[in-house]
């Protein structure tokens, strides 16, 4: 089996509801030009992830708040006129997005972030904001998740979230510092606050190998969430290749969250330095490009 094989292997009916193919600017690099880098990748998706990372993210936590905001409307009004889907992925790197963290002046400065990233996101007509849990340090499980709703409640308390809904991403394998919450931890985290999931496959399949026990992970998490992230991998190691160089059965993972129930965009997402951003561009606008032409094919017969 190639790699394309394995790329677009089905396993069943194309789901009507099969995920739109979309791309985030921190495959970018997140530029400095926030709204540049949005405009540019529209031209070739339907859907746009922003990303507060790198250059984006010195240069959005140096304006004040009423900068933010004019920022925001700015991106409101672009994809609004273009019909442009926008998700937002907060903060996540240090210690200052530690939503996990035991400290309470740790964990208040977290929900003083993230609550910075909800407002700007549902100003800027953002279906989705995407955050990560924090770092694992040496809590166990429940003692992460107990401070992590903790967080969350207080950032819903303080925040009129709308339309928008705040997601949680599961973390992945091969990656000791921070927090792997188990598929029943994950549903418990909705039920206790509300807020969905953000589920990055190539970390749901760094843990669950291709199979039935992947397949019961996808029913029962994709009622509950709301935005996917894509890369390829090959078997469980945790890379995020571009699309088609691992050996994942992405098309198929894809269309069973759709057939259980997930109603979303899928955007490719992260990357590592041995292959190009152009690469990565070229590798996904293949696959949006194949996927089209997979459901047409499919649904015309």
């Amino acid at each position: 089996m190639t790699h394309n094989d394995h790329l677009y292997y089905l396993d069943g009916p194309i789901s009507a509801n099969f995920p739109s193919i979309a791309f985030s600017t921190n495959v970018y690099d997140n530029p400095a030009d926030i709204l540049g880098s949005i405009t540019d990748l529209a031209r070739y998706f339907n859907a746009v992830e922003f990303e507060i990372g790198e250059d984006a993210e010195s240069v959005f936590w140096s304006m004040s708040d009423d900068q933010r905001l004019t920022l925001a409307r700015q991106i409101r009004q672009f994809t609004e006129q273009h019909s442009i889907t926008l998700t937002v992925h907060a903060g996540w790197w240090g210690r200052q997005y530690n939503l996990c963290a035991s400290d309470p002046g740790e964990r208040a400065q977290a929900v003083n972030c993230l609550s910075a990233a909800v407002v700007f996101s549902r100003e800027a007509g953002a279906s989705s904001v995407t955050f990560h849990p924090g770092y694992r340090d040496h809590l166990d499980n429940q003692g992460l998740l107990t401070n992590l709703i903790s967080a969350i409640n207080q950032v819903t308390d303080r925040c009129d979230t709308g339309t928008l809904a705040l997601c949680l991403e599961n973390m992945g394998g091969q990656r000791p510092s921070f927090p792997v919450f188990t598929v029943e931890e994950h549903v418990q985290f909705h039920a206790q606050t509300g807020c969905f999931l953000t589920i990055d496959v190539t970390h749901l399949c760094s843990l669950f190998p291709y199979g039935p026990s992947l397949f019961a992970a996808i029913e029962a998490l994709a009622p509950i969430t709301r935005h996917l992230h894509i890369a390829d991998l090959n078997d469980t190691h945790h890379q995020h290749l571009p699309l088609g160089e691992g050996n994942l059965r992405l098309s198929d993972v894809l269309n069973r969250f759709a057939r259980n129930g997930y109603r979303g965009v899928a955007v490719v997402e992260e990357f590592i330095p041995r292959f190009s951003t152009e690469y990565y561009l070229e590798k996904a606008l293949a696959y949006k490009a194949g996927v089209h032409e997979l459901c047409t094919s499919r649904h015309a017969g």
